[in-house]
């Protein structure tokens, strides 16, 4: 496959089918192999478990180098075999789905290589799409078959865009309204690769080509996905039924949990990080040719922080049903450090691992003193961050000069015309509204914790509630955070 990325585009085609057909084969024949080993256990040996074990090590690097490709399909098929070892043959690998789930994580952080490069040269304040010294270039190449190129700019679409303007660009295709077919021949043949000067004291590449982010995005977005499943699935973490969940538990160590929690937030953000540089984003717009839609990763944040608190949330309500039930089968008196599970390797392995940032040594080392702590970190995050995007809402006025784009030969240099306050403004109004509604989610998912899980909890969400009555006046969030309060109020004596 990276050999015939220098042949021709039907080579590639040919040879992506090829593979992906062969890559599923093989797949489908790693499950059937360790299902059959499972079930013979006469046969069954420590040999055997070794076997397996480093099968699944060399299957998941498999993986993982498919999650990076540049290639749609190939990354696809990447994402779609990590999914069918989880749900289809997880419950035969007992122990050996932690090598999985770890795979996991690492394909997660993998598939966000290009955005950690594409960081670098911009700055958290700057709001030039040049980088910080008006360094960074866009280099166009018009070696891309039409086909390839349009199908990349949908997936720039479904990537960058959230469903509000995917839904408007999508209504303008089919009505024919935009660029003339000229200009879109024009359009799609080119490939983009974003550079800068290279840093003699850092071994990282110096540049990334635009199929490279948006490819790596797309895949990121899948195995969220496919995480946010794992634990969580359809089921909502207000409901009384936790079915399949406790099994994962019992199986899951605390240090793949660990690493499923820090890749989710990791995910947010990276995606905070591009979301709040402003020149980043302009120059996605152009490369991308999303016209005049504001690019961002905020459906992605709001995604992957949904999934790390419904995540938290399971995690919580399992562990005190696990406890109440030990408590019922042991009675009151009994010796509580038998607890089985992830309770009793979490306590002997904690202060190894993080989960939001947070060092495991500094809390209380159980279940419940991490996930509280975990809780309340994130919920104050995104309220403190969302207070301050709604008080700053409105400060600088929007010029309405349009960005001009000046071609060179191969070179490609984007000329910022529109004031940056503008386009900080324009960004941040664009995306008040998408983070109102993930607030709103969150807080009514607080709220519908039964009253019992709600006081247990009060400490972690009520500092983060309270911080959104100051500045924030947006009538579903206040009627939201009026909900919570009210039942604070009602619970106040049944504590």
């Amino acid at each position: 496959m990276k050999r015939s990325s220098r042949l021709k585009w039907v080579h590639n085609e040919n040879m992506e089918s090829n593979f992906k057909h062969a890559c599923g084969l093989a797949i489908e024949l790693v499950s059937e192999t360790i299902t059959s080993l499972k079930r013979e256990r006469d046969r069954y040996d420590f040999d055997t478990e070794v076997a397996i074990n480093s099968l699944l090590q060399h299957v998941m690097v498999l993986l993982n180098a498919c999650v990076k490709q540049p290639l749609e399909g190939i990354a696809r098929v990447g994402c779609s075999c990590i999914r069918h070892l989880l749900f289809t043959t997880g419950k035969q690998l007992g122990d050996h789905l932690n090598v999985v789930c770890r795979g996991l994580a690492d394909a997660c952080n993998g598939s966000l290589e290009a955005v950690h490069l594409v960081l670098i040269p911009f700055t958290q304040p700057n709001r030039l799409d040049g980088g910080d010294n008006g360094l960074v270039r866009v280099y166009a190449r018009k070696d891309t078959p039409s086909a390839v190129a349009k199908r990349l700019t949908t997936l720039t679409q479904q990537v960058f865009l959230n469903e509000q303007q995917y839904s408007q660009v999508d209504m303008l295709n089919k009505e024919s309204i935009g660029p003339t077919p000229e200009e879109k021949v024009e359009q799609y043949m080119r490939s983009y690769v974003i550079a800068w000067p290279a840093d003699r004291l850092s071994n990282k590449p110096s540049r990334v080509p635009f199929s490279d982010l948006v490819i790596g995005l797309l895949a990121h977005s899948l195995l969220i996905q496919t995480i946010n499943d794992l634990f969580v699935g359809d089921k909502h973490p207000t409901t009384k039924s936790t079915t399949g969940f406790s099994e994962l538990l019992k199986v899951l160590t605390p240090q793949t949990m660990s690493m499923l929690l820090d890749a989710v937030w990791d995910s947010y953000e990276v995606c905070i990080a591009f979301n709040h540089r402003p020149g980043l984003r302009y120059l996605i717009q152009k490369v991308g040719c999303l016209n005049d839609y504001t690019p961002g990763l905020v459906k992605q944040a709001q995604k992957s922080y949904i999934t790390y608190i419904n995540t938290i949330l399971y995690l919580r309500i399992n562990v005190k049903e696990q406890k109440r039930e030990k408590e019922e089968e042991e009675g009151e008196g009994a010796e509580r450090s038998e607890e089985g599970g992830a309770l009793k390797t979490l306590q002997k392995s904690s202060g190894n691992y993080s989960h939001a940032g947070l060092s495991l040594e500094s809390i209380d080392t159980s279940w419940e003193g991490i996930l509280d702590t975990c809780l309340k970190e994130a919920s104050c995050q995104l309220c403190a961050a969302y207070s301050l995007m709604y008080s700053t809402q409105g400060q600088s006025s929007i010029l309405k000069h349009k960005p001009v784009v000046n071609k060179k030969g191969s070179k490609k240099d984007l000329t910022l015309e529109e004031d940056p306050e503008a386009v900080q403004e324009r960004f941040s109004v664009n995306d008040i509204e998408h983070w109102t509604s993930t607030v709103v989610s969150v807080l009514n998912m607080y709220y519908g914790l039964s009253d019992e899980m709600f006081r247990l909890l009060l400490p972690a969400i009520y500092p983060s509630t309270i911080e959104l009555c100051v500045n924030v006046t947006d009538n579903r969030v206040r009627s939201a955070v009026k909900s919570i309060l009210e039942k604070v109020g009602r619970l106040k004596y049944l504590v």
